[in-house]
C-alpha cells in the first residue's frame, strides 16, 4: 500500500473538492488522487472524480481520472468505491476552447458541468472535480473558468434543501480554514454553502511565488472558498530554492483579507508514473 502523503486533509473538506492549478502538469492528478485515498482514510466509502474537460485525448485512451483511479487502487482505495467521469474530451492538447474547434464540436456550457457535479453528490460522500490547466483556463463558449465552476457549484450546493444539506450531513467538522472576514479559522461546515473546498496546486521551482498568489487572488477575488495550496510535485531531493518556496507557502501573508494554508505536498511521481 503507497502511504497517502496528504493524510486525513478531507476531513477538513466538504461534500465537493475543486483541484485547479497555477498552471498545467503543476501534479493536479496526483493531488487529485492522493484526496481521494483521504477521503477514504476518513470514511468517504463512494468517491467519483470528475474531469470536466480532458483534452489531448482520443477514443478510449485512458486520461486523468483513469490515472487517479489507478494511483488510488494502488494506495488501497476498492474498485468499487471510484466512479470516474468526464464531461467532455477533446482530442488537441492545448485549452478547451481551440481544442474544440479543432475536433468542430460546442462546448458543454458551465451548468451542464454543475448539473452533473450534483448528480454525483446525490450517490457520493465525496466528489472530486479536476480542472483542465490553471485557475483561468476557458471551459465554455461564454468564456467561464474552473473558477467559475467553483462558484457556480458553492451556489448550487448552498441552496436550501439542496446537495448542501446531503453534504452537511456526511462532511467531517474538525476543517480549519479561513474567514475573509477575520482572518481567523472557520469550520469547514460553517463556510458559505459548508459543502464545496477549492485546493490550488502549485509546483515548488522558481517563479511558483508570483503564480500562486496571483491564483490565490484570481480565485478569492471571484468568491471561490479556497482550502489551501498543495504542492503537487514535491521532488526527492528538494534543493534551496525549493524549500524555500515551500517554507514561504507555509506562511502566506493573508491574500484578500484570507489566510490561505499550506495543506501538505505530494511527490513528485507519487504512487507511479502517470
Amino acid at each position: 500500500m503507497t502511504t497517502n502523503p496528504l493524510g486525513d486533509l478531507v476531513a477538513s473538506l466538504g461534500h465537493a473538492v475543486v483541484v485547479t492549478g497555477t498552471d498545467t502538469d503543476v501534479g493536479k492528478t496526483y493531488a487529485t488522487a492522493a484526496l481521494t485515498v483521504s477521503g477514504w482514510n476518513v470514511g468517504r466509502r463512494r468517491i467519483a472524480v470528475y474531469k470536466p474537460q480532458q483534452t489531448g485525448m482520443r477514443g478510449g485512451e485512458p486520461g486523468d481520472v483513469d490515472d487517479v483511479a489507478r494511483l488510488a487502487r494502488a494506495a488501497g482505495v476498492p474498485s468499487e468505491a471510484l466512479t470516474t467521469a468526464e464531461g467532455q474530451r477533446l482530442t488537441e492538447p492545448m485549452a478547451p476552447p481551440p481544442a474544440a474547434a479543432i475536433d468542430g464540436v460546442e462546448l458543454l456550457p458551465l451548468s451542464e458541468h454543475v448539473m452533473k457535479i450534483v448528480e454525483l453528490q446525490e450517490s457520493h460522500d465525496l466528489v472530486i472535480v479536476e480542472g483542465s490547466g490553471g485557475v483561468l483556463v476557458e471551459l465554455d463558449g461564454d468564456r467561464r473558468t474552473i473558477a467559475d465552476l467553483a462558484v457556480a457549484l458553492q451556489e448550487a450546493c448552498g441552496e436550501p434543501g439542496g446537495a448542501a444539506q446531503t453534504g452537511r450531513a456526511a462532511a467531517e467538522t474538525s476543517g480549519q480554514l479561513s474567514s475573509p472576514e477575520t482572518s481567523e479559522p472557520v469550520n469547514a461546515v460553517e463556510r458559505d454553502g459548508g459543502t464545496v473546498s477549492t485546493v490550488l496546486v502549485a509546483r515548488p521551482d522558481l517563479g511558483t511565488l508570483n503564480h500562486t498568489l496571483l491564483s490565490l487572488e484570481a480565485l478569492l477575488h471571484r468568491g471561490v472558498e479556497v482550502a489551501g495550496v498543495v504542492l503537487g510535485s514535491w521532488p526527492a531531493d528538494p534543493d534551496r530554492l525549493a524549500t524555500s518556496n515551500r517554507e514561504y507557502l507555509a506562511d502566506l501573508p493573508p491574500v484578500a483579507g484570507r489566510r490561505v494554508p499550506l495543506l501538505g505536498a505530494v511527490p513528485r511521481g507519487w504512487g507511479g508514473a502517470a
